[in-house]
C-alpha cells in the first residue's frame, strides 16, 4: 500500500457524521453506503433473510459482518442517540447490528401511526424564512414522510408548499407552476422555485422589506387612532340635570335655548316637576328636564 493510499483510508476511517435527532434522512444515505462496502447493508437493513437453506459458512460470515457493522453505526452516533440505544436496545441484542439499525428506524423513520403524524405535522407545520433554507427543509420533510410511508400525490404537495410562500414575492411563480407545470414531480417544483428566486433576485432580504412597511403604517397610525375627542360607549350624567343621554354642552335645563320649539311634537309637551310629577309645559313652565 503506499503512502498515498494509507493516508486516504486514515481520513475514510476518522471521517465521521453523526446521527442527531434531526438528520436521519440525511445520516442514511452515507451509512448505507458504508454498509454497503463492507457487504453487509442488504442483511442489516431487512432486505436479505436467512433460511434453513444459507450455509453454515454463508451465517458465519453474516454474523461476523453484523457485528463490525454494530460497531460502524454505534461510532457514528451522538451522545442522545447513544443514551437511547444503551436504554433501549436489550441486552441480547447487544453487537447485533440488524437489531440497532431497526431501532433507529423505527425512532426517525416508524410507519406506525405515532411516527406518521409526527412526519406529516413537520411537512405542514414548515414556515418559510428564505428560499434556501425552505428547499433544504421542505426536501427533509418530504423524505420523512416517504420513510414514514406517507404517499400524498406529489400534486397535494406541490399545492401545501405554495401556499407556505409569501404571495408578495411569489404570486408569479404560484400562477406558472399552477397553469404550466403541476404535473411535474415534487422535486422538480422545488428546483423551479430555488431557479426562480435566483432569477427574480429573491432573498431573505426580499421578504423583511415586505414586512418592515406594513409595520412602519400601523405605528405611524397609532396616534391617529386615538381620538382627540373620545365618545365614550356610555353617556355620563350630566353635571347640569344629573342625568344621562346627553352631554352637558346640549342640556336642556341649562341651556333652554337648545330645546325643540315644536308644539306638534308630543314628545316634548311635558316635563318632570321637581315632586316627580309629570306635568304640561305651558310658557311658564320651570326650566327643568325634557324628554
Amino acid at each position: 500500500m503506499s503512502k498515498n493510499d494509507s493516508v486516504s483510508e486514515t481520513v475514510t476511517q476518522t471521517t465521521r457524521f453523526l446521527l442527531t435527532s434531526s438528520n436521519y434522512t440525511i445520516w442514511v444515505l452515507p451509512m448505507s453506503a458504508k454498509l454497503e462496502d463492507i457487504g453487509i447493508r442488504t442483511y442489516v437493513t431487512g432486505v436479505l433473510k436467512t433460511d434453513e437453506k444459507t450455509s453454515a459458512d454463508e451465517l458465519a460470515q453474516i454474523e461476523k459482518l453484523n457485528v463490525k457493522a454494530y460497531s460502524m453505526i454505534i461510532q457514528n452516533l451522538d451522545s442522545e442517540n447513544l443514551a437511547l440505544v444503551s436504554t433501549t436496545l436489550p441486552p441480547s441484542n447487544h453487537f447485533d447490528g440488524k437489531a440497532l439499525w431497526s431501532l433507529l428506524r423505527r425512532k426517525y423513520a416508524g410507519s406506525d401511526l405515532a411516527a406518521r403524524s409526527v412526519a406529516l405535522d413537520v411537512f405542514l407545520d414548515l414556515e418559510y424564512e428564505d428560499v434556501s433554507t425552505f428547499c433544504n427543509s421542505i426536501r427533509l420533510a418530504n423524505q420523512k414522510l416517504l420513510l414514514a410511508g406517507i404517499m400524498l400525490d406529489d400534486q397535494v404537495k406541490m399545492m401545501i408548499m405554495l401556499r407556505k410562500l409569501p404571495r408578495e414575492d411569489f404570486r408569479s411563480f404560484r400562477d406558472i407552476v399552477a397553469m404550466g407545470f403541476s404535473t411535474e414531480s415534487f422535486e422538480a417544483i422545488v428546483k423551479r422555485l430555488e431557479s426562480y428566486s435566483v432569477t427574480n433576485k429573491i432573498s431573505k432580504d426580499n421578504k423583511k422589506s415586505s414586512i418592515e412597511p406594513r409595520m412602519t403604517l400601523h405605528t405611524l397610525a397609532q396616534p391617529s387612532s386615538q381620538p382627540s375627542d373620545p365618545t365614550p360607549s356610555v353617556s355620563p350624567v350630566c353635571v347640569h340635570c344629573k342625568k344621562t343621554g346627553h352631554r352637558p354642552t346640549n342640556c336642556w335645563v341649562k341651556y333652554p335655548e337648545k330645546a325643540p320649539k315644536s308644539p306638534h311634537s308630543s314628545h316634548y309637551t311635558h316635563y318632570i316637576h321637581a315632586s316627580g310629577e309629570l306635568r304640561p309645559i305651558d310658557e311658564h313652565c320651570p326650566q327643568e328636564v325634557r324628554f
